[in-house]
């Protein structure tokens, strides 16, 4: 498996265990390393050096990018800062052309609401359809994913009563079904709107997601 982590926005980098552990793990494991602009200040702060780094640098701190653009082993790809792409955008389609299988999004939540909500339609990008890559965001306390038709179901793993929350996204959502949540779903249509799927539960350790038409978009909640 081809696993790529993108290091996006992280507000307090100093104060985030669960990402820290998660990236460093990741890439003690092989991971590629991709930062999104001032993800190269998170990255330095956690002790991991990037294969990439992307963006307009409008965001990152001066001593972080002459630190990375000096290190050999780091590609600097700066791009205009009048641009169609978020910095976000540009490190996936590097993901994309590395060939990853798996995507993790570390961060990319919190802070302006405008970046928040274009972070997470960059989950439906076409390109990572066409790819059939499920990308995910990682936060501190939830994860987060579109589903499609095309995806095999979603399997979430995590603890007894931990909330899970569904949203048809850009539309209705289609014979929705759910395996392990308390308020099942059993082939049924979500609205665009009506706020029917939020704060479900799991109850079991393992919950399972599907659907047939349109998206949905999956916010799982970590215990704390």
């Amino acid at each position: 498996m081809r696993s790529v982590i993108i290091l996006a926005f992280v507000a307090d980098p100093f104060n985030s265990p669960l990402l820290q552990t998660f990236a460093t793990t990741s890439v003690q494991a092989g991971a590629r390393l991709i930062c999104a602009d001032s993800g190269g200040d998170t990255a330095l702060a956690w002790g991991l050096i990037p294969d990439l780094l992307v963006g307009d640098m409008d965001s990152i701190s001066p001593n972080a990018l002459q630190t990375l653009s000096a290190n050999p082993a780091v590609t600097v790809k700066t791009s205009p800062v009048e641009k169609d792409e978020t910095d976000l955008e540009l490190a996936i389609l590097e993901a994309i052309a590395l060939g990853t299988d798996e995507l993790t999004i570390v961060g990319g939540v919190g802070g302006r609401l405008d970046h928040t909500l274009g972070n997470l339609y960059l989950l439906a990008m076409p390109q990572l359809t066409q790819a059939g890559i499920q990308a995910r965001i990682l936060a501190e306390s939830e994860e987060i994913f579109v589903l499609r038709p095309s995806d095999s179901p979603l399997l979430l793993n995590g603890v007894t009563g931990e909330v899970v929350s569904l949203f048809p996204f850009n539309g209705e959502a289609g014979q929705v079904y759910t395996k392990n949540l308390y308020y099942p779903l059993n082939r049924e249509t979500l609205f665009f709107g009506p706020s029917r799927g939020i704060s479900n539960q799991m109850t079991e350790p393992q919950a399972e997601i599907g659907l047939e038409s349109g998206l949905l978009l999956v916010i799982h909640q970590f215990s704390k």
